[in-house]
């Protein structure tokens, strides 16, 4: 007979480099042994820990539900994504608690009665309290509902660079149509005015999408395409040499559930500039970095032209963010929040875990 999991995670995948995947393995490292997993969109595979659907929702259903007939009062099952949450319910029908983790912008708009029923009936988790506030603007039965925050982390480096670094200012993201909101554009469009005060200033772009070759056009049609390098998809390897090289970290987005990013650019020891919402609870203005709203005026401008303009302010606040990282943001640090236990609906009375009402 198969033993019974004490832990189950549902999240659309695993394996991946986008946020959700990464956070789902941080959630197995926190959960307790053994920890079943059932991914969604993950290539197929059906091992003792793995059960993946390889895209298929009949599958992942069907998968979700025969794991739940083993799952009863001491099992934990965590839900990495709002449109999931109908299956995990279904999954706790002989008593688990379930735990629903909020992500970002999935979360952010109203979500179908069986989400929301879902979501009532389980323990809150939020990456961000910007999260937490958005879903409960687009979702106002929820709006006296404690929703606990949880930061997620990384595993730390042994050498963060804390040095200037070259003349450029590198973003990591995805460049998709429907993710215009991380701000390659902006940078681009504001890039000319940039080389007006740093004429040997370099932006860094890594990352690929549907939405690169126009930007790629964009660039050009604004004559700075000699001072933007369009990597693609980078290795291991080399992500970690443009963030150890770049002179600061800049995502002016405001459509972060989080922003692990910002957590690779301060394990490095550099700067950031991010904009209002989530990055804020990231990066501390004036110490790590800064926050620069993309909407207001020259604020955007005038950050990454004043970190250009003082390599040791900007260096000091590298080596600053390399010191809250580790000690807020590693993925040890994650765990021991995450870990934390409540009865339903009540918020963790633990410092770390703040409810956000």
């Amino acid at each position: 007979m198969t033993p019974a999991p004490r832990s189950v995670l549902l999240t659309p995948n695993l394996r991946g480099a986008d946020g959700v995947s990464c956070l789902s393995r941080q959630i197995v490292s926190a959960l307790a042994a053994p920890v079943v997993v059932v991914s969604l969109h993950d290539a197929s595979e059906r091992t003792s820990d793995l059960r993946s659907a390889g895209g298929s929702r009949l599958r992942f259903v069907a998968d979700a539900l025969a794991l739940g007939l083993l799952c009863d009062r001491t099992t934990t099952i965590v839900c990495s994504h709002a449109h999931l949450a109908p299956v995990a319910r279904l999954m706790a029908w002989r008593g688990a608690e379930v735990t629903y983790v909020l992500c970002g912008i999935e979360a952010w708009v109203p979500l179908r009665f069986v989400e929301r029923a879902a979501l009532a009936a389980g323990r809150l988790v939020a990456i961000s309290a910007h999260t937490a506030r958005e879903f409960k603007a687009a979702n106002r039965s929820f709006a006296d509902v404690p929703v606990e925050v949880c930061h997620p982390g990384l595993p730390p480096s042994d050498d963060p660079s804390g040095e200037p670094g070259d003349l450029a200012a590198l973003i990591v993201g995805r460049m998709s149509a429907s993710e215009a909101y991380k701000g390659h554009e902006s940078l681009l469009r504001l890039w000319p005015s940039i080389l007006e005060r740093h004429p040997r200033a370099e932006l860094w772009m890594v990352g690929d999408g549907d939405d690169r070759p126009r930007l790629e056009a964009l660039a050009s049609q604004l004559g700075i395409g000699g001072a933007v390098t369009f990597t693609g998809c980078a290795s291991d390897a080399e992500l970690d040499r443009r963030y150890r090289r770049c002179r600061f970290f800049v995502m002016p987005s405001r459509h972060e559930g989080f922003g692990l990013v910002f957590l690779e650019a301060m394990r490095a020891g550099k700067a950031c500039i991010g904009a209002p919402g989530a990055a804020a609870e990231i990066i501390q203005h004036g110490v790590t970095g800064l926050i620069a709203d993309p909407l207001c005026g020259d604020e955007l401008h005038d950050a990454m032209v004043q970190l250009f303009a003082d390599p040791a302010q900007c260096a000091a606040f590298g080596r600053a963010g390399a010191a809250r990282f580790h000690a807020e943001f590693t993925a040890a640090r994650f765990a021991a929040r995450f870990a934390a236990r409540a009865p339903l609906g009540r918020p963790v009375a633990a410092p770390l875990n703040r409810p956000v009402s």
